[in-house]
């Protein structure tokens, strides 16, 4: 096949653009949504509760978010047998970096938090997202979980 000056000339300008769009896509798609980066499991790394550690130095837990809004979590201490569980809905509110969740049953803690809404501040890095209540009046203090991206 002989290829002319001509034909370079003509066909360059048409490869150029499809590179260039090539090489925009991966970056368009390296932009995820909060929510989408929030996606999957994330396994405990400590809890405080208004500057203590209520389950112990080594806290084992594991939350699951999927992508249709439900929201699984458990926490169990190292070593005293302290647990907490609860599952249910959520959303994420991309503009204030927070997630409202509603829980439909819960089980260990101090109480039944089954049909409450709760809001919680987010902040991801990386791999690594905390989690913290808005300071409640009454209530026990900040709350703040640290995870770690699982998968």
């Amino acid at each position: 096949m002989k290829i002319t000056a001509r034909g370079v000339r003509l066909c360059l300008p048409l490869l150029m653009s499809l590179g260039l769009a090539g090489l925009a896509v991966p970056a368009a798609a390296q932009t995820k949504s909060l929510k989408q980066q929030l996606l999957g499991h994330w396994q405990l790394v400590s809890v405080s509760v208004n500057g203590t550690m209520p389950f112990g130095e080594n806290p084992q837990g594991s939350m699951f978010l999927d992508a249709s809004g439900h929201i699984s979590v458990i926490v169990i201490s190292a070593g005293n047998a302290r647990s907490l569980s609860y599952f249910g809905t959520y959303t994420v509110d991309e503009a204030t970096k927070s997630m409202a969740m509603h829980i439909v049953a819960s089980g260990g803690g101090d109480a039944n938090q089954a049909g409450h809404d709760f809001k919680r501040l987010l902040s991801l890095n990386d791999n690594e997202l905390t989690v913290t209540n808005e300071t409640p009046s009454g209530g026990p203090g900040p709350i703040r979980l640290t995870w770690k991206q699982a998968n």
